[in-house]
């Protein structure tokens, strides 16, 4: 299916100068180095607050956007994540796509989890421009970029196993660390006999 027959494809805003941080937190600003591989958007802590006097805009961020990082060099560049919060003064800045999705039978987490593939990355490659730095252009990726929609059950199948994938990293991660503090802990214990 192609993109444009399940999402509405939004351009971050083009700002005309730098960011400029402001004080008053008017409206924060998402960027590309704000979006993990696979991490869904869930705290506003660490994005950029600016004060804002631009014209209307959809670049203005719905809970559930498919977010996807619009500038890189290759395979595993073109991040993506889904924006999660419930926050109406978050705007995308010119360095992201956003999929608004519109058809009940496409997940947001599936088409993440899909542009986050090895698949979905050589399919986002096919319609990028540039040398060096390549861009993603959205008329070719509404237009020329078709996924495979299974099933819902099938989509809900594989954001779980994902999320179980995920889980077990974490606990691989954590084991990790705990082994490294018994050793740390014996270390200093024969140092202080």
């Amino acid at each position: 299916m192609k993109v444009s027959n399940f999402a509405e494809v939004i351009n971050g805003y083009t700002f005309r100068g730098a960011i400029e941080i402001a004080e008053n937190r008017d409206i924060l600003v998402l960027q590309a180095k704000d979006i993990t591989q696979g991490e869904n958007v869930t705290k506003i802590e660490k994005l950029t607050p600016i004060s804002f006097r631009g014209t209307r805009t959809a670049s203005f961020l719905q809970k559930d956007d498919v977010l996807i990082v619009s500038r890189g060099m290759g395979v595993g560049s073109f991040r993506s994540a889904i924006f999660s919060l419930d926050a109406p003064n978050i705007i995308a800045s010119s360095s992201l796509l956003i999929l608004r999705i519109k058809n009940k039978e496409v997940l947001p987490e599936y088409i993440s989890l899909y542009f986050n593939s090895i698949e979905g990355q050589n399919k986002i490659l096919e319609t990028v421009a540039g040398s060096y730095i390549r861009a993603i252009s959205r008329k070719k990726f509404e237009e020329e970029i078709k996924i495979p929609i299974p099933q819902l059950e099938t989509q809900h199948s594989l954001i779980k196993l994902n999320q179980n994938i995920k889980q077990q990293e974490k606990i691989y991660d954590r084991k990790k660390e705990l082994k490294q503090e018994i050793i740390n802990a014996t270390i200093t214990n024969l140092i202080k006999k």
